[in-house]
């Protein structure tokens, strides 16, 4: 009885301290669907001879994809093309290759592959956070395939399920905006700037912009426009996007919306960026708003500012703009064949030099020349330099005659620059 009681205080003593270690180290929480998964996928890999080079030819699409190349993205796809004809029941190698088509902007092909994903998978194929993705990924290749109701509806189903991230809501609101439902649009794109996961919010800015700018809602344009400058400069995310923008000239509607957004505003470059838009999109629904954006800046006085960027001299910047505006009707003739030119033209003026005097000693600021220096600065159609050069010719005398405020003190000077577009 005594050697009985020993040990069950010996396991009772056992017990407790492994209750204590375990509430001192809790243990790590397993995820059900990935363990499944993988319990699955060992007993497959185990059963099923085509399991094996099926996993090689992933793997190989994979690392091929890493490359982020269009010829080693097609590459991958002849990879998997061999892997779905091993088991092509299988969901992963049709991600992939979706993702490769995605890679190589086959829109069609990457839009069939992630609805194949998603047909042929079964319940512990894909965690709900992968299907999440691969629908996200689907909505957005339907989209560009020019399938918007199908891309809205699978979109729409994957936010009413729950599964909607940021990005979901956000591309929903590029299809509704493409396919004319504003307001629902705005919506979704507000939903998209509120979610916790939202990967992009100066991209959700600036799908604002444009979306209350097409319904005509111009203040709350520039303010979405402004909140997105504050994260995206120089405006760059419409330069360079993840993910080619919906719609034919989408890109140009929104760099319009967003020079006018600058401080100071660039109205020479809305002008060209919303020419540009009806000449990529002459059959856009949004033809009428930017032809409305056109004829406001038809009517406005350019330059509608002079920037000074140097100088110790005092420059009288509205004295300036007026010589400036005298002088820019013959100026933008010189433009007449271009366009989609813009040139910047930058004014140094120096006032009266102190002589020089042998021996003479102490500070004295050196102005550097007086004149006109005219360069390209946007040049939206690709025109020729002999084109591009001429124009320059032509605006070059000019500019040097403009009678800009004369400098009074000695050995001071500023330097100003505007834009010249064409009429």
């Amino acid at each position: 009885m005594r050697t009985l009681a020993i040990a069950l205080a010996l396991v009772a003593g056992a017990t407790g301290v492994a209750l204590a270690q375990s509430k001192k180290y809790p243990p790590t929480p397993v995820d059900k669907d990935l363990e499944a998964q993988r319990k699955s996928r060992l007993w497959d890999r185990a059963t099923n001879p085509q399991r094996t080079p099926y996993e090689g030819l992933w793997e190989d699409a994979v690392e091929l994809l890493k490359q982020k190349s269009v010829d080693a993205a097609l590459e991958a796809a002849k990879k998997l093309d061999q892997a779905i004809v091993l088991l092509p029941k299988e969901p992963k190698a049709y991600i992939v290759r979706g993702d490769a088509w995605t890679v190589a902007s086959e829109w069609a092909k990457c839009a069939a592959d992630y609805a194949s994903a998603v047909q042929v998978a079964k319940q512990d194929d894909l965690t709900s956070k992968e299907t999440a993705d691969v629908r996200r990924k689907l909505g957005i290749c339907q989209a560009r395939a020019g399938k918007l109701a199908d891309a809205e509806r699978t979109l729409a189903e994957a936010t009413a399920s729950g599964m909607g991230s940021g990005e979901v809501w956000m591309r929903l609101g590029e299809v509704r905006i493409a396919m004319g439902k504003l307001e629902e649009a705005i919506a979704a794109l507000e939903a998209a700037s509120e979610a916790p996961d939202n990967p992009s919010p100066a991209l959700i800015r600036w799908l604002l912009a444009g979306a209350y700018d097409r319904a005509l809602r111009p203040a709350e344009s520039a303010e979405a426009a402004r909140r997105a400058l504050a994260m995206d400069r120089f405006a760059t995310m419409l330069e360079s996007p993840p993910t080619p923008f919906l719609g034919q000239g989408e890109q140009h509607y929104l760099r319009g919306i967003a020079y006018a957004a600058f401080d100071p505003p660039r109205p020479e470059y809305v002008l060209l960026y919303f020419r540009q838009f009806l000449k990529a999109a002459p059959e856009s629904p949004w033809r009428r708003r930017a032809e409305e954006h056109l004829r406001e800046l038809k009517a406005a006085q350019l330059p509608e500012a002079v920037v000074r960027i140097g100088g110790n001299a005092a420059l009288d910047l509205n004295a300036a703009m007026l010589a400036v505006r005298r002088a820019m009707p013959a100026m933008r003739q010189c433009l007449a064949k271009t366009p989609g030119l813009a040139l910047k033209v930058e004014v140094t003026r120096v006032g009266p030099r102190t002589p020089q005097t042998p021996g003479a000693r102490g500070s004295r600021i050196f102005a550097p020349p007086e004149g006109v220096a005219v360069t390209s600065d946007l040049n939206l159609d690709a025109v020729a330099t002999a084109e591009k050069d001429a124009a320059i010719r032509c605006v070059d005398p000019i500019a040097e005659k403009i009678q800009l405020p004369v400098i009074a003190d000695k050995d001071a000077y500023y330097k100003a620059f505007f834009y010249v577009v064409g009429p």
